[in-house]
Order: structure tokens, then C-alpha cells, then sequence
């Protein structure tokens, strides 16, 4: 079987760098080879890394309905990492917009990984965008309660844990004020205690001062 090494975990997806052809455009042939064998190695969820392709052909459009139609079969979920609107629009009138699943960040990725694992738990795993004249909002397609969405929960937890570190970087960085000083408490009892000492010197020095005066 063909070992692909153009992907990696992110949540329970399978996300793959988009194939370019020689001229730079999205290769359909080439991500049709990779998806197959991602199918074959029993991959249920499976997502495309369309950052920086500002244009699909007709051919790929084709590709993800043949795919869309066969992991949706056995409850599996094929997505897009894209927030390119020209792309939106493209899926909106290829009829897409409701059965692939699209995400504007890994972070989304992750979320969406987070309902899967944990159903009982509400979350918004995908971000609105602009859409195109024409299209429908990603949240409005992505956000929608499905038959196939409630099949969208098989891979273990483990997968789901292994892959966290794939969280963006930015996302990391919106921890609160409280949690990246967690001496600050500290420090301002300090200065108060400084100044404490202080005055507690100064009115020791003039008592001592008028006493032997």
C-alpha cells in the first residue's frame, strides 16, 4: 500500500497538504491517489490544506463529491482548511456547501475533533467568515445538525489527545493576564510590606531623634 507521507494527525482528521501540480495549480489526479489510500489505511476523516490555492479546477470539485459520497457512506467526514471565497463560492455552486465540512484554522480542526470525541459537550468548531454574493456562511452550513454528523464519532480519544499539539500557536498565546503572571499577587504584597517597613524606620528614627534631643 501506498505510504504517504504528505499528511499528518490533527484531532481525528487526516489532514492533507494540498497536491500542486508542475504549474502550481491543485493536482485532482494526485489528490485522488492520496485520499484513496488514506480510505484504504481505514482513514473515516479526512481534511485538505487548501491554505494558499485561491482556485480549484472542476476536476477537484468532482473529486470531493466522489469522496464526500463514500465517506459519508460509512459516516466519515472529508473537510477543507480554506477560508478562500472564491473556493466557498465554488463549492456553493457545485452543491458541496452543505456535505463537505469546511474550517478556517486547525485550531476549527481541533474543535470539531473535540465534538466527535465528546457529543454531550456543545461546541462551535467552526468560525464565520464573509462569504461570497451567493454562498452560504460557513457557519451556517457547518453548524447544522445532521444524521451524518451523529455518525461523526468513532476514532478514540487517544488520537484525539495525541494530535493537540496541532493547535495554532495564536490560539495558544489567549491565556489570561492571571495565568502568565502568577506572581503578581506576590509582588504587590511585597512592595507593600517594603513600604511598611519603611514608614516603621522613618517614625523610629524621628522618636529616637526628639528623645535625645
Amino acid at each position: 500500500m501506498l505510504q504517504l507521507k504528505n499528511y499528518r494527525e490533527v484531532g481525528v482528521f487526516d489532514l492533507l497538504s494540498a497536491p500542486l501540480n508542475p504549474i502550481g495549480a491543485f493536482d485532482a489526479e494526485r489528490f485522488k491517489v492520496d485520499v484513496r489510500a488514506l480510505i484504504d489505511k481505514k482513514s473515516n476523516y479526512i481534511a485538505v490544506d487548501l491554505t494558499g490555492i485561491d482556485f480549484l479546477y472542476s476536476d477537484a470539485y468532482n473529486a470531493l463529491m466522489l469522496f464526500q459520497k463514500e465517506l459519508a457512506a460509512t459516516g466519515g467526514v472529508i473537510g477543507l482548511l480554506t477560508n478562500n471565497k472564491i473556493i466557498i463560492d465554488g463549492l456553493h455552486r457545485a452543491g458541496l456547501d452543505k456535505k463537505v465540512k469546511l474550517f478556517n484554522a486547525e485550531s476549527a480542526l481541533m474543535d470539531y475533533s473535540t465534538k466527535a470525541n465528546f457529543p454531550s459537550e456543545e461546541s462551535q468548531y467552526t468560525s464565520s467568515v464573509d462569504s461570497p454574493r451567493g454562498a452560504v456562511s460557513m457557519n451556517q452550513f457547518k453548524g447544522s445538525s445532521t444524521e451524518e454528523d451523529k455518525k461523526n464519532h468513532k476514532r478514540a480519544t487517544g488520537r484525539f489527545t495525541k494530535s493537540f499539539n496541532a493547535i495554532s500557536k495564536d490560539e495558544s498565546d489567549t491565556v489570561t493576564s492571571g495565568m502568565q503572571t502568577p506572581f503578581l499577587d506576590d509582588n504587590s504584597s511585597s512592595h507593600l510590606l517594603l513600604w511598611i517597613m519603611i514608614i516603621v524606620f522613618v517614625t523610629g528614627a524621628l522618636v529616637a531623634y526628639f528623645l535625645l534631643k
